[in-house]
Formats: structure tokens, sequence, C-alpha cells
């Protein structure tokens, strides 16, 4: 349910996309990029789940909130657990990435920036249609066209 002035949905409700490892993002909102909102989202990933590789956003920010689980971030050389209750904000031009590195399902709420809602559902439709991650070279073009670069180790 929703008006202009509020936004409320049910457990479940938002826009589901489905990646590898059995993992779903979910859209709550997608936010507005003209009045410089953000985007809403909850991440559900199996036990061992890859979430993604390091890379750097430099157009947003970023948080994740885990709820469920126990994940693990990598932010540059640096590496982290994170169990439920921990809170990370990931701000642009930082390198980071993620796992589920539990036995059990995990979940995060977060947000991005609201461009980014649409590299993910530009993801999920690749790995749909071909039942993997794109090719290196497509990943880099898509993550390009999202202001977002892989990060390289040093």
């Amino acid at each position: 349910m929703s008006n202009p002035s509020y936004l409320l949905l049910q457990p479940g409700g938002g826009e589901r996309l489905r990646f590898l490892d059995d993992s779903v993002l979910v859209i709550k909102d997608a936010g507005s990029p003209v009045d410089g909102g953000v985007a809403h989202y909850e991440y559900i990933a199996e036990p061992a789940a890859n979430g993604s590789p390091q890379h750097i956003h430099r157009g947003h920010d970023e948080t994740f909130h885990v709820v469920e689980g126990s994940f693990e971030f990598t932010l540059g050389s640096t590496t982290v657990a994170a169990d439920p209750g921990t809170f990370l904000l990931v701000r642009r031009g930082q390198p980071h990435g993620f796992r589920n590195r539990g036995t059990t399902k995990g979940r995060i709420l977060g947000t991005f920036g609201p461009r980014f809602a649409q590299y993910f559902r530009e993801l999920a439709q690749i790995i749909e249609r071909t039942g993997k991650a794109p090719s290196p070279e497509d990943w880099v073009e898509l993550y390009g066209r999202f202001d977002t670069v892989f990060h390289e180790p040093r």
C-alpha cells in the first residue's frame, strides 16, 4: 500500500530479483534520483553464497545491516565478520565485497543509490537468461554504466 507520502509493504513485498547461489535481492523502494533519495533493499543468501566480488562505487554510498546469519565483508585488504546486528556504511570510493560465511540463510537490509537498482535488474536478467554471471568484459561494461568498477587488489 502506498501513496505519495508513504510506502507500506507486507513481508516478502517488493521487486524480487534472483541471482546465483539461490540468492535473492528484493528492492523494497527504488528511491528517486531526482530528490537525492536512496533505494532500500533486502538481500537473502543461502549458506556459503557469494554476494559480490570487490568493487568500488563512484556515485553512491551503500549500507548493510545484517539481520540474520553470518556474513564476511572484504574492505580492500581488510576482512571483517558481520553477525546479526552489525551495521556497515561503505562510502563511495571504498572497495568492498561480501559473502554469507555461515551455515544458515543470511539476510541483510541496506541502501544504495537509486540508479543502482537498475544495475541489479539488468544483472538478474543476464543470470536468468544464461544461468551464470556475465563474462568479465560484459560485467565491466555493466558496472561502468552505473559508476562502479571492479577492485583490483594490489
